[in-house]
Order: structure tokens, then C-alpha cells, then sequence
């Protein structure tokens, strides 16, 4: 089901990260701006998700309002980008169901739904899947990330049966997979070509390490900055071109990922990091705090230090 869609999704998904005024409100010039730097840089695949969209700092109408307008604006510029959006991170499964069908009115091309209840069971979670499935018939990306145990309140990974039984669920098109276990993102890449796997955390250096096992999507990391990075990472990856891989890798993306991530943590780095290129503002709504002044001249350095990579291997080729 839904094979036309899934041959379309390989490559990098870019993350809609969401703006905001200093009243706060959503500053969707600073969005749309930014979603067409995107596209003339080549992306085509676009995602609105839970937490690099900032969604648990939203209300349920304007997680609404932020995935209409991000279906208009990129079907408006190119009716085939393919489009992503989400469900709130903690809702009923009848609330998920009215988002899937708000995205499917609207124009999108998949929703992705996170299942943030705790969890006792596989029929809890395939039945939810499953009933907004048949409701809707419309194609799912399920947020696979760590669930908390209903019986001890632990962190825990999805079980492998949970993970096997998706197939099952024929709206199911998509999964990303977000456990950041190597062992666990295998077994999801089985999953190949009835489920199309979109890769999360590591960056580049994770998604070349999964190459051999099927790996053919992943989720952007510092080409949040700059879209042709990725597209030229994909480039060399389906092409062998070990050399761009390292310099991308090495060059780009491990300043990024070796120094302010592990110091900052990514979800207040990424913002910073789009600060620095001139493209949105860092701040966010509380209680998330955005990094204060010192610690933003600290993500300055790093962009500049690979702004100046990044061009000199431009001026190379």
C-alpha cells in the first residue's frame, strides 16, 4: 500500500522548526522564509514533528495552525514536495485521528503519530495505529522513540514484537526510528520496503553506518543550515564518493555534534545554530530556555568554523 508515496521518500527529511516572536507568538514570516531557503536549496522532503517543532510548546490550535501552513506553503511551491506533519505529543487516540484527517483534508502527504502514553502492551499500540488507520486510510509514519513501562514507570524500547507487527497495519508507510540503538535500528530496516525507515539521531556518521543494512532515509542534522549539504551527502552516498562522506561528516557535521550538542543538548542547539546563519531566532517558549548570550557566542564559533569549511570546499570544486 502506498508503494508510489514510499519510492519518493528516500533521501534527507528536513525539519520544520517553528519561530517565535518576542511576544512569543509564532513568527511565520520567519517560518515561511525559511521553508523556502529550504526548497531553492534543493529539499523536497519536509517534516513537522513533535519536538524539533516545538509542539509541547503549543496549544492544540496552533499545532492545527502551524501544520496548515506548512501544507500550503510547500505544496504552493511545488505540489510534489512531500510533506510530513504531526499529532500532539500527549493526546487520546480520537484526538490523533482528527489530526490525521486535518492533514489529509489539507494537502499532506503523510502524519506522523507519537504515542506518548505509557506502555502496558503490543495490542495497546497496534490497536491505536490501527484504528486511525481504518478511520482515515491515510498513510501513517509511526514516531518510534522510547516509551516509559506502565508497570514500573522505567524507560524502555519498543519490544521487537511490536516493532515486527507493524506490517500488519497496511496505512502504515513510514517509520522513524528514533531508539539511537544499533541492534534496535536494524530490526527496524527489515522492515524495508513495506515500512520506508527514516533514521534519527547520530547525523551523517550514523546514517553511512546503517548503509549496509538498507538504510535509504534519515533526518538532517547541521544541513538544517543548509539543505545542499545533505543533498550532496545523498549524492555521494548512492554514488560511493567516500570523500565528500568524510568531508561532510568530519568537516561539517562532527564540529557541530562533537562540541556544542553534547554540551547544550540539540533541541536548544538547533535554534541557536539557525540564529547564527541569519535564518530565525533562538528563542522559545518556556519552559524550554533558549541559550543565553555567552553560550550562544560558543554555537556562533562552531557555524563559522564550518561556514568557512563548507565554502572553501566549494571554491575547491
Amino acid at each position: 500500500m502506498f508503494e508510489s508515496l514510499k519510492s519518493k521518500m528516500s533521501g534527507p527529511w528536513y525539519t520544520v522548526f517553528t519561530p517565535f516572536q518576542l511576544d512569543e507568538s509564532i513568527d511565520y514570516e520567519s517560518l515561511e522564509k525559511y521553508l523556502h531557503l529550504l526548497y531553492r536549496q534543493g529539499a523536497k522532503r519536509f517534516y513537522v514533528m513533535a519536538y524539533n517543532s516545538r509542539y509541547s510548546q503549543l496549544t492544540t490550535e496552533e499545532i492545527y495552525e502551524l501544520n496548515g501552513f506548512c501544507i500550503r506553503t510547500l505544496k504552493n511551491l511545488d505540489e510534489s514536495n512531500i510533506v510530513i506533519v504531526g499529532d500532539p505529543i500527549h493526546c487520546s487516540t480520537k484526538q490523533s485521528l482528527d489530526f490525521t484527517l486535518h492533514a489529509k483534508e489539507l494537502g499532506a502527504d503523510l502524519i506522523s503519530l507519537i504515542l506518548r502514553e505509557k506502555y502496558f502492551d503490543d495490542e495497546q499500540v497496534l490497536g491505536h495505529f490501527d484504528y486511525i488507520g481504518q478511520k482515515s486510510d491515510f498513510p501513517l509514519l509511526v514516531h518510534e522513540m522510547p516509551f516509559l513501562s506502565g508497570y514500573n514507570g522505567t524507560q524502555m524500547h519498543w519490544p521487537d514484537s511490536t516493532i515486527e507487527s507493524l506490517v500488519s497495519i497496511p496505512q502504515i508507510a513510514a517509520l522513524k526510528e528514533d531508539a539511537k540503538d544499533f541492534d534496535i535500528t536494524c530490526k527496524a530496516l527489515s522492515l524495508e520496503p513495506n515500512i520506508k525507515i527514516i533514521i534519527a539521531g547520530g547525523g551523517k556518521a550514523a546514517f553511512r553506518k546503517y548503509l549496509p543494512y538498507g538504510a535509504t532515509a534519515w533526518l538532517n542534522g547541521i544541513s538544517i543550515v543548509d539543505a545542499s549539504i545533505a543533498e550532496i551527502f545523498w549524492d555521494a552516498c548512492q554514488s560511493n564518493d567516500e570523500a565528500t562522506l568524510d568531508f561532510v561528516i568530519n568537516d561539517l557535521e562532527k564540529p557541530f555534534f562533537s562540541t556544542v550538542v553534547p554540551k547544550f543538548g540539540w533541541h536548544r542547539t538547533n535554534k541557536a545554530l539557525l540564529q547564527a546563519a541569519g535564518i530565525m531566532h533562538r528563542r522559545d517558549r518556556m519552559p524550554l530556555k533558549h541559550l543565553n548570550d555567552q553560550q550562544f557566542v560558543e554555537v556562533q564559533q562552531v557555524f563559522n568554523q564550518v561556514s568557512q569549511a563548507w565554502k572553501n570546499w566549494g571554491m575547491q570544486k
